[in-house]
């Protein structure tokens, strides 16, 4: 398998991942800001189990690390925006691994309900999901970077343009206060 094909099978895994993120980042937890602390340890804990039960998720998560280890063996560091979007990624991951996983763990303990605590390792994922996410597109926009940097701007410019006209409506005809 080529080079290019190779960093295009990686950067469509790190892609989907990404989006994965956002919407934890960005509506999920939303939701889990809006709960009370009790709400929110249920709905961590369940969260936490089906995601780490679903092929999907479980499969976006692994393959890439292999396909890195892959890619650097079979074809070094020669490419900078896309070794450079590994490493945003990497250190995305690394973050999740050091603030996220042991919330989910102190958090599915039956013993821990103070509701300051809980507030407290709630704010404290928000941090590590808002981390992740950002890093994580910020690494998919240097990966992209490597096949073109002018189609890359031409790319994220065109999808804010579209976002935009996107979430204003959206926030135009869905009622605040709505929560279905």
């Amino acid at each position: 398998m080529s080079e290019v094909a190779v960093e295009a099978i990686i950067l469509a895994i790190n892609a989907l991942g990404c989006g994965i993120l956002l919407f934890v980042s960005g509506v999920v937890q939303k939701m889990m800001n809006g709960m009370e602390p009790l709400e929110f340890k249920k709905f961590a804990n369940v969260l936490g189990r089906t995601a780490m039960s679903d092929p999907l998720a479980v499969t976006i998560a692994t393959i890439p690390i292999f396909a890195v280890i892959y890619y650097f063996v079979a074809f070094g560091f020669n490419h900078w925006w896309f070794t450079a979007g590994i490493a945003a990624w990497m250190i995305g991951s690394a973050i999740t691994k050091v603030t996220n996983l042991p919330i989910y763990q102190w958090v599915g303990q039956s013993e821990n309900v103070d509701p300051e605590q809980l507030r407290k390792k709630l704010h404290t994922l928000a941090l590590g999901n808002a981390w992740r996410a950002w890093l994580t597109l910020l690494s998919v926009v240097m990966m992209a970077c490597q096949f073109s940097i002018e189609g890359t701007a031409i790319a994220v410019a065109a999808c804010a343009i579209i976002a935009y006209p996107s979430l204003w409506l959206a926030r135009k005809y869905i009622p605040n206060g709505s929560h279905h």
